[in-house]
């Protein structure tokens, strides 16, 4: 009898083709095109009908096939065979052995949820003996594949939560129950042996890993495998071998078995830490290859960590930049604000923080803002007495404000919570579990950024760029905007970006930097201008007088401050107004000398090398104390070939010899002759 053709829906369709050729593209007319799988090349010669599945190859084979007929041409496998995959593949239920629909019996379902615990799909156990995963639609149903659902390590969210050093992997999630029976936590993969990916890794980074494979050839080439993308990823490596283990036996067959989880403990300790010349050893024990027996194992063979992966441009699609302050500040970005102490940057962020949450109108540009949540990481204002008050002040609805005190870092004996300060550098996971918690933050501010770095060094680049690294990824996934608030350096120079404190990374990596600074020509009103935007045009700068304010306590009113943004944009560069303050500062400190050194000479003429002495000892410098010399009109004079160079203060000349002064230089005529010196003799300082 006639193999007879198979009905399959869209979704399954779509579930093969993603699994067996997943870099089709859309076409005109509906089709989907690609290289054919069959015969390869490079070109768009394989094309499928997304409504029957049939795909057919216009290039070398030429001919078509449906999705079984499909899998005997990538295969060689019979009819049943391929069918039995393809059914695996899409994740149909139906039995593929035999042309009566069978019902298998669900005997376990096993949760994969995200971060914050939201289920995400699920792996079910059936009878006879399969497993299968589905995951829930909008209506409460269950879709049989996972198309574009995101795969996660089992049992992720107590993977963060708790502070346990070691993680024990496992190849199913049975075994997983049997160690958490123990008080272990375990994790594993979905789908089982060989279905191990890179990102599961990031999830134990750090850890201590111990894992446990079934005792057949496919456990031990993915414990292997497992091994391999770990290393230098866990802190250490081991497998446990368990003695006594039947064929395809687990650590729940050996727990039944009789094993305890004393004799359990003392393996683990006992098993060696791997590094890749271990690892290597033990495939070759194990006769673990690549493809061919007699291949020699290499360490080229091992998937390492850190080996690269690549995506095809095309294969990417384009999207728009999410804007939070339309053409300033964009989410799923670094911004950083920079500048001087009690200039107004904290008052900044609490501004923003009013619009994101009450969905207000930006100052200026007065562009809407879609409401949205707002994080706080801040390390010198308190919530309370400063940070709330600010907030309040400047309208924020509270109730979408939440503030990060710390991180949970395990328990005492007694069952006291011991926690510590957040670090970038330790607890990136921590905080994409929390936003996960939280999806309607819009905005993450950081203040100061420096407060948060761990142990990195501020001013080292290499390290700034890869704690900064993950911080922008996990930017990206949330959509979140991070401000980070930074100080100037005391550093000279007319460039503003260089002027922002530690390593230059911390500018590099920010897509966006704004400078807050006093306003050069109002000294009362200050400035947030645009240091840098690699996203948008050439933004306009803002201004801004911080005014004081009073909000309402259980304790009676309580004074603070707020943000008042000026009604025009400002067209004057960061770069501008750091140059101005630096001629502002070089005047003043020459008219600070001037007004010194006038006082210092009001008693009369002294030794030139007495006032360098003395400027010295004021922290006035050479160059300064020249210029003031000059803005004062000083000549030193030496009276006599034996004498010093002497400064004295230039007299002023009256009208007659009746309306001069007498002053400590002595007559009119004595005037006049030190007069004649001084425009004859003139030195440098």
């Amino acid at each position: 009898m006639a193999n007879q053709p198979i009905a399959f829906t869209a979704g399954e369709i779509s579930a093969y083709y993603a699994a067996r050729v997943p870099n089709l593209r859309a076409a005109r007319g509906g089709e989907r095109r690609g290289p054919c799988p069959v015969h390869g090349g490079k070109d768009d010669n394989f094309a499928v009908n997304p409504e029957t599945g049939e795909g057919f190859c216009h290039s070398q084979c030429g001919r078509g096939w449906d999705l079984i007929g499909l899998e005997q041409a990538l295969t060689g496998a019979d009819f049943k065979a391929a069918k039995a995959e393809v059914f695996r593949i899409i994740g149909r239920l139906d039995s593929p052995n035999s042309n009566r629909q069978v019902r298998p019996r669900i005997t376990a379902t096993y949760d994969y949820t995200d971060e914050a615990g939201r289920l995400l799909f699920q792996s079910v156990r059936l009878d006879p003996k399969d497993f299968k995963q589905r995951r829930p639609d909008a209506n409460g149903r269950w879709i049989r594949n996972l198309a574009g659902v995101r795969l996660v390590l089992y049992r992720l969210p107590e993977l963060l939560r708790r502070d346990t050093e070691t993680v024990f992997v496992c190849e199913g999630e049975k075994d997983v129950h049997c160690l958490e029976a123990w008080g272990l936590l375990a994790t594993c993969n979905p789908m089982g042996a060989g279905k191990w990916r890179a990102e599961y890794s990031e999830s134990i980074r750090g850890r201590s890993v111990v894992i446990l494979h079934d005792n057949d050839e496919p456990g031990r080439k993915h414990a292997a495998a497992v091994a391999a993308a770990l290393l230098g990823v866990a802190a250490s490596v081991r497998i446990v071998e368990l003695p006594g283990l039947p064929e395809k036996g687990d650590i729940t067959d050996w727990r039944d078995a009789g094993g305890t989880f004393e004799r359990f403990r003392e393996l683990t300790e006992a098993a060696a830490a791997l590094g890749v010349p271990t690892l290597l050893e033990l495939r070759a024990r194990w006769t673990i290859s690549d493809e061919t027996p007699s291949k020699p194992v290499s360490q080229q063979e091992i998937p390492r960590a850190g080996s690269l992966t690549t995506r095809c441009l095309s294969d990417i699609e384009a999207k728009p930049i999410r804007w939070l302050w339309p053409r300033r500040i964009a989410r799923g970005k670094l911004t950083i604000i920079a500048g001087d102490p009690g200039l107004g940057k904290s008052q900044i962020t609490a501004s923003i923080a009013a619009v994101v949450t009450t969905g207000g109108r930006w100052p200026v540009d007065r562009d809407q803002c879609e409401p949205a949540d707002v994080l706080f990481l801040t390390a010198e204002d308190d919530p309370a007495d400063t940070l709330r008050p600010r907030l309040e002040a400047a309208g924020a609805d509270l109730s979408r404000v939440h503030i990060i005190d710390g991180v949970i870092r395990g328990y005492t004996g007694e069952g006291s919570r011991r926690s510590g300060t957040f670090s970038l550098e330790d607890d990136l996971q921590a905080l994409e579990a929390k936003l996960a918690e939280l999806p309607h933050v819009a905005v993450l501010s950081i203040d100061p950024i420096s407060a948060y770095l761990g142990g990195t060094d501020s001013h080292n680049n290499a390290d700034i760029r890869g704690l900064l690294a993950p911080l922008s990824e996990l930017a990206a996934r949330h959509n979140v905007a991070i401000i980070g608030v930074s100080h100037l350096s005391k550093a000279a120079g007319a460039k503003a970006l260089m002027r922002v404190n530690g390593s230059l990374a911390f500018v590099a990596a920010a897509r966006a930097a704004y400078l807050v600074t006093v306003d050069p020509l109002e000294k009362t009103r200050r400035l947030f201008l645009p240091m840098k935007n690699n996203l948008g045009p050439d933004a306009t700068g803002l201004a801004f007088r911080i005014e004081g304010a009073t909000v309402d306590s259980p304790a009676g009113s309580l004074a603070t401050s707020r943000v008042a943004w000026g009604s025009e944009a400002i067209p004057m560069t960061a770069d501008d107004a750091m140059q101005t303050e630096k001629t502002q500062r070089s005047t003043s400190a020459v008219d600070e000398a001037a007004d010194w050194l006038r006082e210092t000479l009001t008693e009369g003429p002294k030794p030139a090398t007495e006032i360098s002495e003395l400027a010295a000892s004021e922290s006035i410098s050479k160059k300064t104390l020249r210029r003031a010399r000059e803005k004062l009109g000083i000549k030193p004079v030496k009276l006599g070939m034996n004498n010093g160079w002497m400064w004295s203060l230039p007299p002023k000349m009256p009208n007659t010899a009746e309306d001069a002064p007498q002053n400590n230089l002595g007559t009119f005529e004595d005037v006049g002759h030190l007069r004649e010196l001084h425009e004859v003799v003139e030195v440098e300082l």
